[in-house]
This record gives C-alpha cells, sequence and structure tokens, in this order.
C-alpha cells in the first residue's frame, strides 16, 4: 500500500458478506505496470514489452550464416516463407555488439502492424517494468521511448 501512495495510486477494498471482496488498483495514468522481455546488447540491459514480441529465433553461426539474406543492401531472415527484415540493436544504438560467435539472437516484433527481428546480444529475462514518459529534455531523442 506504501508504495502505490508513493506514486500517487490508490488502493480500495470493499467486501459484502456473501458476495466476495473487491480490490481496486488505481495507478496515475503516468505510469504503468508492464510485462516486458529484459535483453541486452553492449552489456546494457533493454526492455521490450511482450505485448510487441511475437517469439525469439536463435540461430548458430552456421545456420545465421546461410539464413540471414542481403536484399538490396538490408538484411532479412525467412521466417516460415515470409522475408523479416532486420535491424541491430546495437547499429541503432551506435554501439558494438558483444557478440562475436556469429550465434544470432532475434527478437521478433510486431509494432505499428509492421514486423521486424531486432537482432540483439541476448536475452536476460521477463519482468514486469513500471513505465512513465520521457521528461521533457529526452522527448527530443527519437530512437528511445
Amino acid at each position: 500500500r506504501t508504495n502505490i501512495e508513493s506514486i500517487g495510486g490508490t488502493i480500495e477494498v470493499e467486501s459484502v458478506v456473501g458476495r466476495g471482496t473487491t480490490c481496486r488498483l488505481r495507478i496515475p495514468l503516468t505510469l504503468a505496470i508492464v510485462p516486458a522481455l529484459t535483453v541486452e546488447c553492449a552489456g546494457d540491459r533493454y526492455a521490450i514489452p511482450q505485448v510487441s514480441l511475437l517469439e525469439l529465433v536463435s540461430l548458430d553461426a552456421d545456420r545465421a550464416s546461410s539464413a540471414i539474406e542481403d536484399l538490396n543492401g538490408a538484411q532479412v531472415y525467412r521466417l516460415r516463407g515470409a522475408l523479416l527484415p532486420l535491424v541491430h540493436l546495437s547499429d541503432v544504438l551506435g554501439v558494438e555488439s558483444d557478440r562475436s560467435d556469429g550465434h544470432v539472437l532475434i527478437a521478433v516484433l510486431q509494432a505499428d502492424g509492421k514486423r521486424f527481428g531486432l537482432v540483439i546480444d541476448r536475452v536476460l529475462s521477463t519482468e514486469e517494468i513500471v513505465v512513465k514518459p520521457l521528461g521533457s529534455q529526452l522527448k527530443a531523442l527519437g530512437t528511445y521511448s
């Protein structure tokens, strides 16, 4: 209760004999608890909302070299017959990937009705994370949300 109230939320408990108990948890709109997959890229942790995650694909070095194609300068992976464009998280962030063994780990995501594969270094865990809007100082950065 203390933690919820400290972020401006409330907890209400209402009991009716013979009918049961209703618990209401209200969290401010500025905060949300989201189930997420935590991943690693270049030693840093990032969270991917599970609602966007369709599946994970793991390719060993041999399979990756034959399964990942180059199409007009862009990498794609053929997933069950459909071409999946690949985006390397390390490239987006401008960092060096920790992976040097040729193993490729792809998080298949869907955003705005479009599917793509996000290439990550490793999967860490699933967690429930608290999400709140970025401060005004960071809103100009298009990469992060």
